[in-house]
């Protein structure tokens, strides 16, 4: 999905759960912010892989892993910041 996709989803993440309400001693010594970053998108965008291609976690995951210099060049994140607004809202 590329640093757009990754975008992407950590907005949505943000719009679905109130990360006020995270208790942060479950995440320590992450605060909110790389948790969603290195936990929570990875984790979704894989899941969404798996889901896509009727495949487990573990397969989705080298996936995600083998395509990322492909997504990098293919969804920059800022290749178009209208793109970005039109899909937030």
């Amino acid at each position: 999905y590329g640093p757009k996709g990754e975008h992407i989803i950590a907005h949505a993440l943000e719009g679905m759960f109130r990360t006020s309400t995270l208790p942060l001693n479950t995440i320590r010594p992450l605060d909110v912010k790389k948790f969603t970053d290195f936990i929570l998108v990875p984790y979704v965008a894989t899941s969404a892989i798996a889901h896509r291609f009727g495949i487990t976690i573990a397969e989705a995951h080298t996936i995600r892993l083998d395509s990322r210099s492909a997504g990098i060049d293919l969804h920059p994140a800022l290749d178009s910041d209208e793109e970005l607004d039109q899909i937030y809202r």
